[in-house]
């Protein structure tokens, strides 16, 4: 749904009816054009990273995509009083919470319990909770058919697998990760809102390859909790390369007919989405073009492109990215495997 403007005013769907997309994958990987992608498809709502909606966007005020703090933002201010009406958890409590999940140490056990009932844990509890209440006050204001979470975190995602009532899908994006690592080192990501401008922070490389390796795993631990036919496997440069046909497919995953917001074979034309926290490339409205992003191909030094790959390597062996350098296999080659849901087979 294009969500600029185009708020309900109260729906009789249920939450039985709510489909619930979770994109998971590391930054940098061309999830925030995805899901900015698919919010603008009648019926869908991009929320963007829903998981800072209590910290950044409560909180600490960070500006919706609407340009807005969440508590003067039409949508997200009309969400919150709804969620608030129904329990007693200050934001603060809520971020405390999360916290606790987040813990390298406790996120396997907050994944673990996706297909658990209830759980003798009380920040995982609230949590639950809190996100109980806030997908149907989602539905209730925006009349979405489709929330899509770009929070890109397996057990954030196992928090909503975890949800009564909601039809659960995962969206696992992966891009090649000497790719995310050039793009985590670059000082020249800036993005314009309004009369202000947002940089993007950096990282270093070791930290990238880290978190890389870190978020995949927890999305092949998280994958063994979530049916099958509930799970689809997405590299970036696929996307970037056929974008139509990726979207296609994703919007088949999901049984969704809408129209994409395809001007052409590779442009789209994005408008203000409530996205209440992300890349700054989220406040992007216009035509923009999809390409795909091999800038570090050039310029990366191979020095760099061999640590990374020495580093990942188990990674780039099961989704199938080169280990001496290059660019990623198309499907289709020969060594190149999928299963039903584009994901790497195994064996």
């Amino acid at each position: 749904m294009h969500t600029a403007g185009a708020i309900g005013g109260g729906t009789l769907r249920t939450m039985s009816s709510t489909k619930l997309l979770s994109i998971v994958g590391p930054g940098r990987s061309g999830t925030t054009i995805i899901a900015s992608v698919l919010g603008e498809i009648d019926g869908v709502c991009n929320v963007g990273e829903l998981r800072w909606l209590w910290g950044r966007g409560i909180l600490e005020r960070r500006p919706c995509g609407c340009g807005l703090p969440p508590d003067e933002c039409p949508v997200w201010s009309r969400v919150v009083g709804k969620v608030r009406e129904e329990g007693s958890e200050s934001p603060a409590e809520i971020v405390a919470a999360q916290g606790k999940l987040a813990s390298r140490r406790q996120r396997l056990r907050v994944i673990r319990s996706a297909t658990r009932g209830q759980v003798d844990w009380p920040a995982l509890e609230r949590v639950r909770a809190v996100t109980q209440r806030l997908i149907p006050a989602i539905v209730d204001v925006t009349d979405a058919r489709v929330i899509v979470d770009s929070s890109k975190r397996a057990h954030d995602a196992a928090v909503l697998a975890g949800l009564d009532g909601v039809e659960h899908y995962v969206l696992h994006i992966v891009r090649d990760p000497c790719a995310v690592a050039f793009s985590w080192q670059r000082r020249d990501k800036t993005v314009h809102i309004g009369d202000r401008t947002r940089t993007m922070s950096t990282r270093r490389l070791l930290p990238s390859c880290q978190r890389w390796l870190e978020n995949c795993l927890s999305a092949e631990v998280l994958r063994r909790h979530v049916p099958p036919e509930r799970w689809m496997f997405l590299r970036y440069e696929d996307f970037a390369t056929e974008p139509q046909a990726a979207v296609a497919r994703l919007l088949a995953f999901l049984g969704e007919h809408g129209t994409p917001p395809f001007a052409d074979e590779r442009n789209i034309v994005l408008g203000v989405q409530h996205t209440v926290a992300g890349n700054p490339n989220r406040f992007r409205v216009g035509t923009v073009r999809i390409t795909l992003d091999d800038e570090w191909n050039r310029r990366m030094p191979r020095r760099r492109r061999l640590a990374v790959r020495a580093i990942t390597w188990p990674g780039l062996l099961r989704y199938h990215y080169p280990l001496t350098g290059g660019l990623v296999r198309r499907p289709g080659r020969p060594g190149h495997r999928e299963d039903s849901r584009g994901l790497p087979a195994t064996g």
